[in-house]
């Protein structure tokens, strides 16, 4: 039966089951930081004291807009513990959604660490009364240290001595936890409420056999991600050692610092992680280079014959072994979540072995399934976890019940209402399937299918991850409401492109020129060739553009957890999309 359902359960486990010396761990100028169990406990102690000193009144909002981290854990725990809500707001946040929210939820109290979370502060300043640096300040900005707030917090411990514990004991299942806002790819952001129930109610179920003496987690989902917030609390839960990073650029050297045996992430990391090892089979030379060439076509199949098969073995000794210890040799753990994962890259990391397990929730309620070791399938994001209901509507749709549920969407009781039946079932808005034992297959959003002129439907997720296991595509958006037919924009890899153009000697042309060159037509014609292929009349693609500017958060492009917003691009780049029409060109 399960005994967690706050943070301040969580809290208590920690205290009595384990002394991690390294338990929240962080880099900063090439060097890891630790903070053990009992720190890491004592500075949610100071902290939560600290801000109800300054007057935090219970139900209070606080804000963090700062890059995962140990202290952004701390203060997270420490609002919570506090009686407040804290309201994590992307580190990558726009503009216009940072305002929205901050305003909605009336934050007067925000945290801030990194660079360009102060510039963004410095921008709407006059939002707030109180800012604390989790991270030095810019010159001449006026904040409160977090060091400051802890040293408060630990002066009205000496003063008050039961007041903690009279925290903790006014925390209950009910309470309001945080608000994390939706990522708003079809609209305006909504502020789903999570309990502290929702937060907790699963960190005792362990079905990766989690050691707290063994395992070494790394984390890059950031914080302000649901996903990344739950695995997060996981972690603490059961002692594991955290490292975080927000520098996806350095992972392969962080991957050979700490050995990580788990990560959870995005498929988008897999498809970079995987396109990464094909750079490193290219720059080989020689028999290296046709052996490690060999033998990453044979894990890149989806399906491989017998007599392939047996091959897999002596290219486990001597090619996949190498990749394995690009990621530090020890990961037994890759959790990945937050959008579809190609099958192709799936069976990739499988037949490498690095076990990729693929999950599936949403904001208002996560995770909701997951596969398991002895029960992964590939193409499925597993079955329902323990204490919830899943059932599926004549169209498809996928319903959800259980204490994972979120408590509705803050000041919004008409969209609450229709995300939550009377009969407390959520309406996840994704299309699935359930297989005779309970696996779940996500079949796309209700909302991602695309109706074209002709009264047929395009499922562009599928299409899009085909398109992008070219080198030279970073992103593709398939384009087909309202239309005759389908068609794509697609964004080139930097990287790749560059690549290429040294490869044909023409690093003098310029990018959109040589997008347009012959080599590239042939290319891509061949490749939207063969995506055609696998597809129904009215899926296949007819026509393409580049686009030379890479989609972004900043620019509304994206949503913080890197989803396209359509309509968006559509609506920006709908010049460009309506010639590929007058064109009608076909592929």
């Amino acid at each position: 039966m399960n005994q967690v359902h706050t943070y301040v359960d969580i809290l208590r486990h920690m205290e009595k089951s384990y002394s991690n010396p390294l338990a929240l761990n962080w880099r900063e100028n090439g060097v890891w930081h630790s903070f053990s169990t009992q720190e890491f406990l004592l500075a949610v102690r100071y902290v939560a004291l600290g801000l109800c000193d300054m007057g935090l009144q219970p139900g209070e909002h606080i804000g963090i807009l700062a890059h995962s981290s140990p202290h952004w854990t701390i203060v997270d725990f420490a609002i919570m513990i506090a009686g407040g809500v804290s309201v994590p707001l992307f580190a990558s946040i726009s503009d216009e959604h940072f305002s929205y929210e901050v305003e909605q939820t009336e934050i007067k109290l925000l945290f801030v660490g990194g660079t360009e979370q102060w510039w963004m502060l410095q921008r709407h300043s006059k939002l707030f009364n109180l800012i604390i640096a989790i991270t030095p300040p810019p010159a001449n900005t006026n904040a409160y240290a977090l060091q400051e707030l802890m040293e408060r917090g630990k002066q009205l411990d000496m003063r008050e001595p039961q007041r903690y514990a009279q925290l903790c004991g006014a925390i209950t299942p009910e309470s309001v936890g945080t608000i994390i806002y939706t990522s708003g790819s079809t609209g305006v952001p909504k502020g789903v409420e999570l309990t502290q129930e929702n937060m907790a109610c699963l960190v005792h179920d362990n079905p990766y056999s989690w050691n707290e003496k063994t395992d070494r987690y790394l984390s890059l989902l950031p914080l302000e991600h649901v996903f990344g917030h739950c695995v997060n609390l996981w972690m603490i839960y059961w002692g594991v050692s955290i490292y975080y990073t927000s520098d996806y650029k350095i992972i392969a050297t962080i991957c050979e610092e700490i050995k990580p045996t788990a990560m959870v992430v995005v498929p988008r990391l897999l498809e970079k992680i995987h396109g990464r090892m094909l750079d490193k089979v290219h720059d080989l030379k020689g028999f290296k280079h046709l052996l490690a060439k060999w033998a990453f076509a044979l894990a890149d199949q989806l399906t491989l014959p017998w007599y392939k098969k047996i091959l897999l073995p002596l290219f486990d000794l001597l090619v996949y072994s190498k990749f394995r210890e690009g990621l530090g040799g020890e990961i037994r753990v890759v959790i990945s979540g937050g959008a579809p994962l190609d099958s192709r890259i799936h069976t990739f990391f499988e037949r490498i072995k690095i076990p990729v397990y693929e999950g599936w929730g949403m904001t208002e309620a996560c995770p909701i399934t997951v596969n398991r070791p002895h029960d992964n399938i590939i193409g499925s994001v597993g079955k329902i976890l323990a204490d919830h209901q899943m059932k599926l509507t004549p169209e498809g749709e996928i319903l959800i019940k259980g204490p994972l549920v979120m408590r509705g969407y803050y000041r919004n009781s008409q969209e609450t209402a229709k995300g939550v039946d009377s009969e407390g079932w959520l309406h996840t808005g994704d299309r699935g399937s359930i297989d005779s034992v309970g696996h779940l297959k996500i079949l796309g959003r209700i909302k991602e299918l695309y109706k074209t002129s002709t009264g047929e439907y395009v499922a562009p997720i599928p299409i899009e991850q085909a398109i992008c296991r070219h080198p030279l595509v970073e992103t593709a958006m398939v384009v087909a409401e309202g239309r005759k037919f389908a068609t794509c924009l697609l964004f080139p890899n930097a990287e790749a492109l560059q690549r290429l153009k040294n490869k044909h000697k023409t690093i003098e042309v310029d990018d959109e020129a040589f997008l347009k060159s012959p080599y590239v037509t042939v290319e891509i014609h061949k490749l939207l060739s063969d995506v055609n292929t696998h597809l129904n009349h009215c899926e296949q693609i007819r026509a393409y553009r580049f686009i030379m500017k890479p989609l972004t958060i900043k620019d509304g492009e994206l949503t913080p957890s890197m989803k396209i917003r359509r309509q968006f691009v559509a609506n920006k780049y709908s010049k460009i999309i309506d010639a590929m029409y007058h064109e009608e060109a076909k592929v």
